[in-house]
């Protein structure tokens, strides 16, 4: 699921994006979730209470809080988020560079341009996925990875803790680490219930890892080679005997 908002103060432009994108959608077999705003300062506003999105269509001329002071707040808490410009004027290329634009399309929009950029956004948002994404009671979730301490699978849930606590959802841990390391996303395996984050292991042994809040988890006997060999590839350092 792509998380896609469209912001511009132009009514029929952000209605014809999403009509483009929802057409693209279909065509490519990808899953889009849409918001709409017509002013800068309210995306700014919701992205400041915790919506995280993939791609941001942001057009820089408008009257409340035009696009690039939005894109400068905006980065402030979330720097990875691509943002495409589409505008009437092209007269911004130093402040867009300065926020790091994924690209720019001029108004009137050209129809091949915007689906060649829309796959080049979505290529680039599922080679890296920043978002370990799930369903529990059939609602949609979505969480940073970067936040993920680790997984733990009790029986038929799997509990996703972070340091701000726990969330349940029922995908296998074996299928959610299939999915890491098809992604290049590693985490440690050190037992049948547990997935680990190497970003929060403060302290690793050949048979426990520490974790940065003092948490101690067992490595199974059956996995301390392949931890090792992760561990040592990711931080480049001799195995540990």
């Amino acid at each position: 699921m792509l998380e896609i908002a469209i912001c511009d103060d132009e009514i029929l432009v952000t209605s014809n994006i999403e009509k483009m994108i929802e057409s693209l959608a279909d065509k490519i077999a990808v899953d889009v979730s849409i918001d709409i705003f017509y002013d800068g300062s309210t995306l700014v506003d919701y992205i400041s209470r915790g919506k995280q999105y993939d791609l941001i269509y942001l057009d820089i001329e408008m009257i409340k809080q035009n696009g690039v002071d939005a894109a400068r707040v905006i980065r402030k808490f979330d720097k990875n988020v691509l943002i495409i410009y589409v505008t009437s004027h092209e007269s911004f290329a130093k402040e867009v560079f300065e926020v790091s634009a994924f690209r720019f399309i001029s108004k009137p929009i050209d129809h091949q341009r915007f689906e060649k950029y829309f796959i080049d956004a979505k290529n680039e948002i599922l080679k890296s996925p920043r978002y370990f994404q799930y369903q529990y009671n059939k609602i949609s979730h979505r969480i940073s990875f970067s936040d993920i301490m680790y997984f733990q699978s009790d029986k038929r849930v799997t509990y996703i803790v972070t340091k701000s606590g726990s969330q349940k959802c029922y995908e296998k841990l074996n299928n959610i680490e299939k999915k890491l390391c098809e992604s290049g996303i590693h985490f440690y395996r050190t037992h049948q219930s547990f997935l680990v984050n190497p970003k929060f292991v403060s302290i690793y042994s050949y048979d426990t890892v520490e974790l940065l809040d003092g948490t101690t988890l067992t490595v199974s006997e059956n996995r301390r080679k392949k931890v090792n060999e992760l561990f040592c590839a990711l931080k480049g350092e001799d195995i540990i005997v």
